[in-house]
């Protein structure tokens, strides 16, 4: 290779237990770390190439062949950040001019031994295989499809670690992430399965109180409860333990935004974008909340669009995008677009929604009906995600319906669905001030 640069002395990632094979996996204490090809041939570049740096050339080269955008190498980058910053002693340098340099911190390493030592027995975090950390690094990615298969897949996998290691708390923080999407997100079992969640985070909290995301996953199942008083307290507690975490200000910010409070919930939103800019779901709410907040249907679309080039292979901004189109423009090619979309439960759960609706306000009235048909039998808390579709179509009513059934459930995405910009309409019905008394009244 032509391209690496800079040699630093350091502690070398063999040392710590890192290697990679002859097929170019990569390996931490002898357990393959799961990892997507891009990530794993990045991950592998960098070990082969310690102590000195990749460049972007070398990247594009020998994982790319060829074909890369800066984009995609700075998101497989922050991809692999926050896989490693599980495992805590190492982390990846961004060299100006040159490219990028695996380190290990001496620190951590220091601290990790003095831990042991102090201790005198090692924690059920520190004794787990690599292996269990891969398991439930792989799992949080799984959930951020946000499609029932989803769900079903990282619980099943989070399920199993449970089950090989009772008291590893990172596991029991993964397993509530995916009971609290499943639940807040309209999957059915919504209330029970909150304080089912709840109930775990009491037990981690009893045995080791400061667990990292432990308040920001309270405040959020609180949120999902529309106990948000409650949620406060916690998001402000979460805000000062962990102010560097996306998870923290993207769960303050889905607070804000639930509670009416579209500024802060656009500054929450920014703050989570910016720690973490390759999350597609962190970058549709940073755009909601600024069309929530007043902005121009040109801002609007020009977020849409901005968000789909940072994320071109999301399903999830893919159809942000063509919804905002639709409300500023509708056009049949728009609806078009939206046809050619197949659903199924590896789809984004807002999907059907966003479709039904994209058809709705572009003139297919028997297709954004025929697709609401389609959930008439599923939860309030789905059913209610085609409002827009049943506003477009003049059923305002009926939309209004939709509303208090899923008020009625008592928990959900209700109070964020009811900011979204497409949504507003509702807001001239004379029973909307009923039903958000309703839901504030927690």
């Amino acid at each position: 290779m032509q391209h690496w640069h800079r040699h630093t002395p350091g502690i070398a990632p063999e040392s710590v237990g890192f290697t990679v094979d002859q097929h170019g996996f990569v390996a931490y204490n002898n357990a393959i770390l799961d990892l997507p090809p891009k990530e794993r041939g990045s991950l592998s570049l960098l070990l082969s190439a310690w102590p000195k740096s990749v460049s972007k050339k070398d990247f594009a080269l020998h994982v790319w062949n060829g074909r890369m955008s800066n984009e995609s190498l700075a998101r497989c980058m922050a991809q692999l950040r926050r896989v490693l910053s599980h495992i805590g002693m190492i982390k990846i340098d961004s060299l100006y001019g040159l490219g990028y340099r695996l380190t290990i911190l001496p620190e951590s390493v220091d601290a990790s031994a003095r831990l042991l030592s102090d201790r005198g027995r090692q924690s059920a975090a520190a004794k787990v295989h690599p292996s269990i950390t891969a398991a439930c690094l792989y799992a949080q990615q799984i959930l951020q499809n946000h499609s029932p298969a989803a769900y079903d897949r990282a619980e099943s996998i989070i399920n199993d670690v449970v089950s090989q290691v009772p008291d590893y708390i990172p596991a029991k923080l993964v397993l509530v992430q995916c009971m609290a999407n499943r639940a807040i997100n309209g999957m059915p079992g919504c209330p029970r399965a909150i304080d089912e969640a709840l109930e775990i985070l009491a037990s981690i909290e009893r045995t080791e109180p400061g667990a990292s995301d432990l308040q920001s996953q309270k405040a959020y199942l609180l949120d999902g409860k529309w106990q948000f008083d409650e949620a406060l307290l916690m998001h402000e507690q979460a805000l000062l333990l962990a102010p560097e975490n996306p998870s923290t200000h993207f769960n303050y910010g889905l607070h804000l935004l639930a509670t009416g409070a579209t500024p802060c919930a656009v500054m929450a939103f920014r703050s989570a974008v910016e720690l973490n800019p390759f999350s597609p779901e962190q970058s549709i709410m940073h755009a909601r909340a600024l069309a929530a907040a007043g902005a121009s249907v040109i801002d609007m679309v020009e977020h849409a669009r901005e968000a789909y080039r940072v994320h071109p292979d999301s399903q999830q901004v893919y159809l942000y995008l063509l919804g905002m189109l639709a409300f500023v423009d509708p056009q049949p090619e728009l609806a078009h677009a939206a046809r050619q979309i197949t659903l199924s439960r590896s789809s984004w759960i807002y999907a059907a929604g966003t479709i039904s609706y994209v058809l709705a306000q572009c003139g297919d009235r028997e297709g954004a009906l025929e697709l609401i048909a389609a959930q008439a039998t599923a939860s309030a808390n789905i059913r209610v995600t085609h409002l827009a579709a049943l506003i477009a179509l003049d059923l305002v009513d009926e939309a209004m319906l939709r509303v208090e059934e899923a008020a009625h459930a008592g928990c959900g995405h209700l109070p964020i669905l009811l900011s979204f910009t497409e949504n507003a309409a509702l807001k001239q019905h004379p029973e909307y001030s009923i039903i958000l008394t309703r839901i504030f009244a927690r």
